[in-house]
């Protein structure tokens, strides 16, 4: 929907609705790495369509296959699946009655099990219309038409790329009148050639609907000991924009969003917040967006908004943001808002790495951030990645002494990963970085991956110099574990205890069952 249009003039709908299942996956946890696999993104993507085909007037049901049991864990090769399976629900009215699927490809190592469920499905009802939805939003996700073929020989019909929202009446008249409708530009079909070039739709002045979360299990996403985020009691993820400009080369958000970064409005950002606030009673927002900060004064207007209305609320920025679009004197106004946290990727300290991945990243602001957020009470999470092809022991090196600034300087945790080859990113089209084999978990630190020992030793290397550098400055560590284990995080790591307590306990309990399904 454009702004400054009305619902009826944007949306047409056919006079007859129709019955719509989303569905999204289960979540891939890699054994013995809870870093680079098993957060719980919520499908964000398919709350705010459920509203949008709401409002077209069709009967929506949701399978959240995660969010339905998220203490159910089966065991998959060199992963767990956490969350119910599929064949839980084929008995149920959602499968049965529906006229169309939408599968979401919420996650790149979520990639065989949609495989698997649109098998599954097209054994059921092998006429319905199936569809698979890309996530355009997360880092975590991919280009769903560079494996296309995965997905047209496990039924799939149509691969919807890119949002939906602003062509959707031409896509469901495509899906309705295959045979003589036109075929959208955005939507990739088994008749089109394998060389043939999707154009994914993008609106610059977008506006959204707000998010159908009552169609989701929220208590179940609430009730686990930890978040994308720092952990709170209750809280909603939220987009205030999309896209990224830049074009980093271990990323596919280049490819997904066409390097066009559109923010929402100060004031629909600010309304939603309050309508779930009010609605749901949660005051805490984490920020998905790629990268919200692009414009600058736009968050600077969120936050007067926020402070103006007396909101109450508190947000935290856990997917990252380009750290030079924040001024350092805007700070104080962040916090007065409600901000909270605060990540950044400098992915490294060496420049070279840095201008070789495609991005730019101005080390003397970084630093200069950390501090102010430090002194104002925001914490702070800075992201590096391990093993780009460019990379040299010498490069590794300055990012070791850059993070020992940044820890000087006030930072409260690292993460570190190896980089994989994200389908859609130019590492994966270039074949750059191989899996040996090639049937392991692609994770943001895959250990398929070709030269792992070292690469896990570089990764090893710069969580001990953050920890042996913050045991340097004095009792803020401790206090950090002591939040960690009575479960009032302020950081991500703080999540991590009970994280890896609740999925071992889910291990444990999925083995015993296993062993007395056996006797």
């Amino acid at each position: 929907m454009e702004r400054g249009k009305t619902k009826d003039e944007t949306l047409s709908c056919f006079g007859l609705t129709m019955k719509i299942t989303l569905i999204s996956p289960r979540i891939a946890v890699q054994k013995g790495d809870f870093f680079g696999s098993g957060v719980p993104y919520w499908p964000i993507e398919l709350a705010i369509l459920s509203a949008f085909l709401r409002d077209r007037g069709d009967e929506i049901s949701v399978i959240d296959l995660f969010g339905s049991s998220p203490t159910t864990l089966e065991e998959v090769d060199d992963h767990y699946l956490q969350g119910k399976p599929f064949e839980s629900f084929t008995g149920t009215p959602s499968v049965a009655k529906a006229e169309m699927f939408i599968l979401f490809a919420l996650s790149y190592m979520a990639h065989r099990e949609i495989l698997s469920i649109a098998r599954t499905l097209k054994g059921l009802r092998p006429d319905i219309t199936l569809c698979v939805l890309e996530n355009s939003y997360a880092v975590t996700a991919y280009s769903i038409p560079q494996v296309a073929e995965d997905f047209f020989q496990s039924g799939v019909y149509a691969l919807l790329c890119g949002e939906v929202y602003w062509n959707w009446d031409e896509i469901l008249e495509f899906l309705k009148n295959k045979n003589i409708a036109k075929i959208p530009e955005n939507v990739l079909t088994p008749v089109l050639p394998k060389d043939y070039k999707i154009k994914r739709k993008i609106n610059k002045n977008p506006t959204y609907p707000i998010p159908e979360w009552d169609l989701f299990n929220l208590k179940n996403y609430w009730s686990i000991p930890y978040s994308h985020g720092p952990k709170t009691k209750q809280y909603f993820p939220i987009l205030t924009s999309r896209g990224c400009p830049y074009s980093c080369d271990f990323c596919v958000v280049p490819e997904t969003n066409l390097r066009q970064w559109r923010g929402r409005a100060p004031e629909e950002v600010v309304k939603e917040m309050i309508i779930l606030r009010d609605r749901f009673g949660v005051r805490h927002f984490q920020i998905e967006d790629l990268n919200p900060t692009v414009n600058g004064a736009r968050w600077e207007e969120i936050c007067r908004l926020l402070i103006e209305q007396k909101a109450g609320i508190f947000f935290y920025f856990v997917s990252g943001t380009k750290a030079e679009t924040i001024q350092i004197d805007q700070i104080p106004l962040y916090a007065e808002a409600g901000c909270r946290y605060i990540s950044i990727s400098p992915e490294s300290g060496s420049p070279n790495v840095v201008k070789a991945m495609g991005k730019s990243f101005d080390h003397t602001h970084g630093l200069r951030l950390i501090e102010a957020c430090h002194k104002y009470g925001i914490y702070t999470q800075a992201c590096f990645l391990v093993g780009h092809p460019s990379e040299s022991p010498e490069d590794h090196r300055l990012s070791c002494e850059y993070l020992r600034a940044m820890v000087c300087s006030g930072l409260d945790e690292v993460a570190v990963f190896v980089i994989a080859p994200f389908a859609g990113s130019l590492l994966y089209k270039h074949n750059s970085i191989k899996m040996t084999p090639s049937t392991m978990l692609t994770s943001f630190s895959p250990k398929g991956r070709e030269g792992w020992n070292e690469l896990s030793r570089r990764r090893k290397e710069l969580v001990r110099i953050f920890f042996t550098e913050r045991l340097k400055r004095g009792a803020g560590i401790w206090i950090q574990g002591i939040r960690a284990l009575l479960g009032i995080p302020r950081t991500k790591m703080e999540n991590l205890p009970r994280r890896i307590m609740f999925i071992y306990s889910l291990v444990l309990k999925y083995y015993i069952q296993r062993l007395l399904t056996l006797k």
